[in-house]
């Protein structure tokens, strides 16, 4: 007799056992057992959960199992507390968000993206005579949505590092980057010669239909885990750096009442601070903390430092280069980042703490424009490593001035 074990994740146990795919589809729970669903949602999710969510009794779950020749073990019913979405101070998923709340905002940026990507799905189909000039300018739209991946990554994704969920981010964001690298070389493609438009009208219709099938999986999978998951508190953090990080898609979005009440109570906490008459002593003189960020807010760079334990304490966003919002202070680094990019921001650090570098530099070509990133390590005046700050700065406006001359 086979066994299986209820404590396990549902894509562990499909991956050991393909039938027992078979088996939850039978019992009406075949949207988790899809391909594109056990890569987030099988990662995270065990079949007494799965069931208690669908609203099936676990001893029918267990009978159809021991049906078909498996002994269940850890087949009692979860803690009714573990599995309730109802929590105290979270959203209910089947209520209606109010107007401006952080997921009604990305909701209406899919919409606006799914009418550039109509535009493209129409253009680049097989039986219709594409008009380049048509595509050209639904591809310079459609970049666009590097605006709300920034937001759905730093503001959704990342947060669920907190509660044990990293199935979106390892999945989402590699594909995310791939979508977005895609888009760049298309689109410069075709703006360096119409003619390519045609000759990529393939990569064009295979990129909407991926950019197509993201929105699918933030609406039926990525949504409603942070629904399930989030505080109102979270969720009003999360909106107050939506302003920041700017909209896609939607030209003058909703606000959210409530956040705007709390994100306005909060500023005036930080302003009525007494630390912010304070001076700070520096080798070469002493500032009051306001003139230190009014300095910071005038140099044209994107400023971010982390400590000695990996953890993002600082940042300026002047440079607008990266987005970067106040939730992301306190992360771990790692969280911070794509996956296939956390090895070598690792390695990096790794270096900078055993001295065998002190500094890097990439400069390289962002949405055409000449971008500029490097990394220094930070020590004390012994010798230990502090952390490291890293330095963005868009170089456009300098190479300019010397083109000028």
């Amino acid at each position: 007799m086979k066994t299986i074990d209820f404590s396990l994740m549902v894509a562990e146990l499909v991956k050991a056992e393909p039938q027992v795919a078979q088996i939850l589809s039978g019992l009406g729970l075949e949207n988790l057992v899809s391909p594109e669903a056990l890569k987030v949602m099988g990662n995270i999710m065990t079949i007494p959960r799965a069931a208690a969510m669908k609203g099936l009794d676990l001893t029918q779950v267990v009978a159809a199992f021991e049906a078909q020749g498996f002994q269940v073990v850890n087949g009692a019913q979860a803690p009714q507390e573990n599995l309730t979405c109802q929590m105290t101070g979270h959203f209910d998923m089947s209520m209606e968000l109010p107007a401006g709340h952080p997921i009604s905002l990305l909701r209406l940026e899919n919409a606006g993206l799914e009418k550039v990507l109509d535009i493209l799905q129409v253009e680049c189909g097989a039986d219709k005579e594409t008009d380049a000039p048509r595509v050209i300018k639904a591809l310079q739209e459609v970049n666009a949505l590097r605006s709300h991946y920034a937001k759905k990554e730093e503001l959704l994704m990342a947060q669920l590092y907190k509660y044990g969920v990293t199935g979106p981010s390892q999945v989402m964001w590699n594909e995310d980057d791939e979508i977005k690298k895609e888009l760049g070389v298309l689109t410069r493609a075709v703006m360096e010669d119409a003619d390519n438009v045609l000759l990529y009208r393939g990569r064009i219709a295979a990129v909407t239909s991926r950019a197509r099938s993201m929105i699918a999986k933030e609406e039926k999978i990525l949504f409603p885990l942070c629904l399930r998951f989030y505080t109102a508190e979270e969720w009003l953090l999360i909106y107050r750096d939506f302003g920041e990080m700017g909209m896609a898609f939607v030209e003058n979005p909703p606000k959210w009442q409530e956040g705007e009440e709390w994100a306005a109570k909060e500023l005036a906490k930080v302003r009525e601070q007494d630390i912010l008459a304070g001076r700070i002593q520096l080798p070469t003189g002493e500032l009051t903390v306001k003139q230190l960020s009014a300095i910071f807010s005038l140099l044209p760079l994107d400023l971010t430092f982390i400590d000695a334990e990996e953890k993002l304490r600082f940042f300026i966003n002047e440079g607008r280069v990266f987005p970067r919002p106040l939730a992301a202070l306190g992360r771990d680094v790692a969280e911070c980042h794509p996956p296939h990019i956390v090895p070598v921001v690792r390695n990096l650090v790794a270096d900078f703490k055993a001295k065998k570098r002190t500094s890097l530099e990439v400069a390289r070509y962002i949405m055409g424009k000449p971008i500029l990133v490097k990394y220094m390590a930070v020590y004390d005046e012994a010798g230990e490593y502090m952390g490291t700050l890293e330095a963005v700065q868009d170089c456009s406006h300098i190479l300019e001035k010397f083109a000028q001359r």
